[in-house]
């Protein structure tokens, strides 16, 4: 008897409402606003790190053309959006927020004029996004990279038949990053 009240109640739990997803451990940056939906899946808290930037087309992520090595207090986010939102529309939400907040827009692109391999620099390479964190690749990513002052932005937002994904790395206090001494460590 225990038993089908405990099925009875479990049922009229799920009768009550959609189930609303959770974010997993971490917050929004508080430059960037998210995504109105969004749920955090993946976070690393802002700490003194190197990251990639892309700056134009990425044909070869081992290539060192169009990029920039920056180090500076990194933040990295990973969103999800279920159900799928068309990439447009989740660039064009974040391009008014970095407009309205002083950014300038210091390169973007969309699909293919992105390059072969812009997933793989950001998502595979190390160099972006840490290991593990969820990333989409086909023809419909959008990537923008903005600028105020020492603060850069990354954004790469794709999406699946069934959920959008949107990478945020903010970079504060940004600079080039220094060569390692030569000859090693």
């Amino acid at each position: 008897m225990r038993f089908v009240a405990a099925i009875g109640a479990a049922l009229l739990v799920l009768a009550a409402g959609p189930v609303v997803a959770q974010d997993r451990e971490g917050e929004d940056h508080p430059l960037l606003p998210r995504y109105p939906g969004a749920v955090i899946d993946d976070y690393r808290a802002p700490s003194l790190d190197e990251i990639t930037i892309p700056a134009g087309q990425i044909t070869s992520q081992d290539a060192s053309g169009n990029r920039q090595v920056m180090e500076g207090q990194v933040t990295q986010i990973g969103y999800r959006v279920e159900p799928a939102v068309a990439p447009l529309q989740i660039q064009r939400y974040y391009a008014d927020r970095l407009a309205k907040d002083g950014f300038q827009t210091v390169f973007s692109c969309t699909g293919p004029a992105c390059g072969r391999d812009m997933g793989a620099l950001i998502f595979n390479s190390g160099k972006v996004a840490p290991p593990g964190f969820d990333g989409l690749f086909n023809d419909r990513i959008r990537v923008v990279v903005a600028r105020r002052g020492a603060t850069w932005m990354l954004l790469h937002i794709a999406d699946s038949s069934d959920r959008s994904i949107i990478y945020e790395a903010v970079v504060e206090d940004a600079k080039p990053a220094e060569a390692p001494p030569a000859g090693g460590e």
